[in-house]
Protein backbone atom coordinates (compact mmCIF):
# COMPACT_ATOMS: atom_id res chain seq x y z
CA UNK A 1 0.00 0.00 0.00
CA UNK A 2 1.55 3.32 -1.03
CA UNK A 3 1.96 6.01 1.34
CA UNK A 4 -0.48 8.57 -0.40
CA UNK A 5 -3.61 5.66 0.24
CA UNK A 6 -2.41 5.49 4.09
CA UNK A 7 -2.98 9.27 4.81
CA UNK A 8 -6.07 9.70 2.77
CA UNK A 9 -7.74 6.76 4.73
CA UNK A 10 -6.22 8.40 7.73
CA UNK A 11 -8.03 11.57 6.58
CA UNK A 12 -10.97 10.31 5.49
CA UNK A 13 -11.21 8.43 8.80
CA UNK A 14 -10.52 11.63 11.01
CA UNK A 15 -13.23 13.52 8.93
CA UNK A 16 -15.53 11.25 9.63
CA UNK A 17 -14.97 11.25 13.59
CA UNK A 18 -15.00 15.00 13.35
CA UNK A 19 -18.23 14.25 11.77
CA UNK A 20 -19.41 11.96 14.42
CA UNK A 21 -19.19 13.81 17.16
CA UNK A 22 -21.59 16.36 16.67
CA UNK A 23 -23.84 13.54 16.72
CA UNK A 24 -24.53 12.65 20.27
CA UNK A 25 -24.71 16.58 20.76
CA UNK A 26 -27.44 16.78 18.35
CA UNK A 27 -29.43 13.56 19.77
CA UNK A 28 -29.68 14.99 22.99
CA UNK A 29 -30.35 18.59 22.40
CA UNK A 30 -33.37 17.09 20.25
CA UNK A 31 -34.15 14.78 23.31
CA UNK A 32 -34.09 17.34 25.49
CA UNK A 33 -36.15 20.15 23.96
CA UNK A 34 -33.29 21.84 25.87
CA UNK A 35 -29.76 24.34 24.88
CA UNK A 36 -29.38 25.67 27.11
CA UNK A 37 -25.61 24.47 27.65
CA UNK A 38 -24.60 25.15 24.11
CA UNK A 39 -22.30 28.07 23.70
CA UNK A 40 -23.31 30.17 20.99
CA UNK A 41 -20.26 32.02 20.53
CA UNK A 42 -18.42 28.45 20.55
CA UNK A 43 -20.92 27.37 17.64
CA UNK A 44 -20.32 30.39 15.65
CA UNK A 45 -16.38 29.84 15.97
CA UNK A 46 -16.24 26.61 14.91
CA UNK A 47 -18.69 27.70 11.60
CA UNK A 48 -16.38 30.32 10.82
CA UNK A 49 -13.25 27.67 11.12
CA UNK A 50 -15.38 25.02 9.23
CA UNK A 51 -16.03 27.46 6.75
CA UNK A 52 -12.84 28.70 5.85
CA UNK A 53 -11.22 24.97 5.73
CA UNK A 54 -13.90 24.60 3.20
CA UNK A 55 -13.07 26.89 1.26
CA UNK A 56 -9.58 25.94 1.30
CA UNK A 57 -10.30 22.26 0.30
CA UNK A 58 -12.48 23.55 -2.73
CA UNK A 59 -9.68 25.84 -3.83
CA UNK A 60 -7.13 22.82 -3.93
CA UNK A 61 -9.69 20.58 -4.63
CA UNK A 62 -9.48 17.60 -1.60
CA UNK A 63 -12.10 15.66 -2.08
CA UNK A 64 -11.44 13.92 1.35
CA UNK A 65 -11.90 17.41 3.03
CA UNK A 66 -14.94 18.95 0.81
CA UNK A 67 -16.85 16.13 2.18
CA UNK A 68 -16.12 16.37 5.64
CA UNK A 69 -16.34 19.18 5.72
CA UNK A 70 -19.31 19.79 4.09
CA UNK A 71 -20.94 17.63 6.48
CA UNK A 72 -20.01 19.20 9.66
CA UNK A 73 -21.08 21.76 8.23
CA UNK A 74 -24.78 20.72 7.77
CA UNK A 75 -24.67 19.02 11.58
CA UNK A 76 -23.32 22.57 13.17
CA UNK A 77 -25.74 24.30 11.64
CA UNK A 78 -28.52 21.14 12.78
CA UNK A 79 -27.16 22.44 16.28
CA UNK A 80 -27.70 25.92 15.71
CA UNK A 81 -30.94 25.37 14.50
CA UNK A 82 -31.85 23.34 17.43
CA UNK A 83 -30.20 25.93 19.42
CA UNK A 84 -32.40 28.74 18.19
CA UNK A 85 -35.71 26.35 18.38
CA UNK A 86 -34.83 25.78 21.88
CA UNK A 87 -34.04 28.82 23.35
CA UNK A 88 -35.74 30.06 26.77
CA UNK A 89 -37.73 32.98 26.19
CA UNK A 90 -38.06 35.24 29.35
CA UNK A 91 -41.51 35.26 30.74
CA UNK A 92 -43.64 37.89 30.05
CA UNK A 93 -42.42 38.20 26.55
CA UNK A 94 -43.14 36.73 23.33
Amino acid sequence: MEIRNIFEMLGTTGSLIMCASSVPQIMKTYRTKCADSLSGSYLAILMIGMTLILLYALHVKDIVFILGNGLSLTLTAILIGLRYQYRKIPKGTK
